[in-house]
């Protein structure tokens, strides 16, 4: 099991051990992307294939090291743990060689940082780059994002659209969502940007929440608005879920419908969004029935308390 599949496999449990606690059910909706950072998820880095390990020479051509450094990530009959050491070693070796899967793993890494390896977001531009310049366009999606976000200093927009239309043009839906976003920031390229969200949307549940927003305050089109926030909110994103649950709890510009806007809220507060948290307290203390809900407002409220309480113990960067 690689890294990010453990620290998908964690959260999860630990979310359906909470709500088993509230006595609830619920669709399942994981975010696609981790807060280590969104776009993780992006990047397919670190899979593991099945392979057997026998008496053997040590690798040396990149496509053996990289086999060799998913072998090592997956417990097996030789060892009962991963040895992300061991794979970290023969990975950097295989990006070193070129091989352009391995740059963008070691890229990743090193965007993201953890297992001991902190985050250098000039070395995961550098790795981007080599595997960008061997015709990677998942990389191009990340060096706008490093452009973007001033990670190396100072932002670039314009670079970072020259990346993401690069992608956007190849197909990839999160270059064409992270374009749409910028291009919908100016008035004269706003209905580019609105095409490029669309055709993302189907792929990228914020893509949905975004035309949600333009067509809500840009457009003045709120029933078109909602009808985006619901596609956003089905697909899973917690934004969306926690705007869709308020129209529905408000019967404006939907029908009402406080069933689901309360199942909207749950689902929103089940990937741990704060607003929506607070907000459906709020609701199942002081809406109808609220004696009967007061257990299920606790749990939430303990909850909450909890993710602030983790969240001030962080090192501020």
């Amino acid at each position: 099991m690689s890294f990010l599949q453990m620290v998908r496999w964690t959260w999860i449990s630990e979310m359906n051990e909470f709500r088993m606690k509230l006595g609830l059910q619920y669709e399942q909706h994981v975010c696609i992307m981790l807060r280590m950072k969104r776009c993780l998820f992006l990047l397919p880095f670190l899979f593991l294939v099945s392979c057997e390990r026998g008496v053997e020479a040590e690798p040396t051509d990149a496509q053996a090291l990289y086999d060799k450094a998913q072998a090592l990530l997956k417990p097996n009959v030789e060892h009962d743990a991963s040895d992300f050491k061991g794979a970290w070693l023969c990975l950097q070796q295989a990006a070193k060689a070129g091989l352009m899967r391995a740059q963008l793993d070691v890229a990743g890494v090193y965007f993201a940082g953890g297992m001991g390896i902190p985050a250098d977001f000039q070395q995961a531009y550098n790795w981007f780059s080599l595997a960008a310049a061997q015709g990677s366009k998942e990389a191009e999606v990340f060096l706008g994002i490093l452009q973007y976000d001033g990670s190396l200093g100072k932002q670039d927009k314009a670079a970072a659209m020259k990346h993401w239309r690069t992608a956007a043009e190849a197909g990839i839906a999160e270059g064409q969502y992270r374009l749409g976003r910028l291009l919908a920031q100016q008035p004269e390229s706003l209905q580019e940007g609105v095409d490029w969200l669309v055709k993302s949307s189907s792929f990228v549940p914020q893509a949905a929440t975004a035309l949600g927003n333009i067509y809500y305050k840009m457009l003045d089109d709120t029933a078109t608005a909602a009808a985006w926030y619901e596609k956003g909110a089905m697909a899973g994103d917690p934004l969306a879920q926690h705007v869709f649950a308020e129209m529905l709890l408000l019967g404006d510009p939907v029908e009402k419908d406080s069933e689901r806007g309360l199942a909207m809220l749950r689902m929103a507060a089940g990937q741990d969004y704060k607003p929506a948290m607070v907000r459906l307290v709020h609701v199942l203390r002081n809406g109808k029935n609220a004696g009967d809900n007061e257990k299920e407002a606790e749990a939430w409220a303990a909850r909450l308390q909890e993710l602030v309480k983790d969240e001030k113990a962080k090192p501020q960067k």
